[in-house]
């Protein structure tokens, strides 16, 4: 907190000490170790007891020093020293009940959306072929940033191959490689955070025959549609943990042909997956 804004609220607490002085506790009350006789002990416990519990009171002792033209204030780890040539010692007393008081009083701060989050784990998607069911094992790098309620979101992965099972037996293998794009929306709810994301996909796919001669991989971008639900678990400031459920669509599915045998089969048109992963959270937002 910077001197600026301390002074201000010293200055409230001016006026409402004026106003409304409270009494000194007792000797077991607030613990105030002082060297110096400027601030005076009494003045910092009468302001202290408007800002503090009697719990809060107990934290951690309280250490100030008058140093002549200047003076320190401390509380456990945190202190500050205030330059104050013309030694007020009723300005001194105000900053530092201030500054105890920030120290001691631990309020639980609740915070929105980090400014951006970026995932990174495994994915695993299934989809329909031939009156069957394929599946592909993948990896999946994730990012989102925003810290309000929506968010922009974009992701690359790759998926395994698969082995697709057509017509008359023959097959033929498949390599994806998403590029996602889209908007995410975030709700909090403590360490909690559910999320739902929607967007386009361009999918770069590799196509290639099995067990025909003379053949070669085949690559073409498909264009398709992405919607993903889950949810972060937030286990340190910045580290978390997450899973989603996952659907895409591609509209324009590819006709797979062997000649002379003509066309075998078709690419799928869903696939639905899960994924899970470690997060990496940017700093906390304040909920509007």
């Amino acid at each position: 907190m910077s001197v600026a804004v301390l002074s201000a609220i010293a200055a409230m607490l001016a006026a409402a000490g004026d106003a409304a002085p409270a009494p000194p506790p007792d000797g077991d009350g607030i613990a105030i170790d002082a060297v110096g006789g400027c601030p005076e002990v009494a003045a910092v416990r009468r302001l202290l007891a408007n800002l503090v519990s009697p719990d809060e009171a107990h934290v951690a002792p309280i250490s100030i020093q008058d140093r002549g033209t200047q003076y320190r204030v401390a509380v456990r780890a945190s202190a500050m020293m205030i330059d104050d040539p013309a030694r007020n010692c009723a300005d001194r007393a105000r900053h530092a009940a201030v500054f105890a008081a920030n120290e001691l009083h631990a309020p639980k701060i609740v915070l929105g959306p980090p400014e951006f989050t970026i995932e990174k784990g495994l994915i695993f998607e299934i989809a329909s072929n031939n009156g069957g069911v394929v599946w592909a094992p993948g990896a999946e790098f994730r990012g989102a940033y925003g810290s309000k309620r929506w968010s922009l979101f974009g992701s690359a992965g790759a998926r395994g191959p698969v082995t697709l099972m057509l017509d008359h037996d023959w097959r033929a293998e498949l390599l994806r490689f998403p590029l996602d794009a889209g908007a995410r929306v975030t709700g909090t709810y403590g360490r909690f955070r559910p999320w739902l994301t929607v967007g386009g996909s361009l999918t770069v796919t590799g196509i290639i025959g099995q067990e025909l001669v003379q053949t070669e991989r085949e690559w073409r971008v498909d264009v398709g549609a992405l919607a993903m639900g889950g949810a972060t678990l937030r286990i340190t400031d910045r580290l978390g943990l997450s899973a989603a459920l996952t659907v895409r669509w591609y509209p324009r599915r590819y006709q797979l042909q062997v000649v002379p045998a003509g066309t075998v089969g078709e690419t799928p048109a869903w696939w639905f997956g899960i994924a899970g992963d470690y997060t990496l959270d940017g700093k906390g937002s304040t909920p509007p």
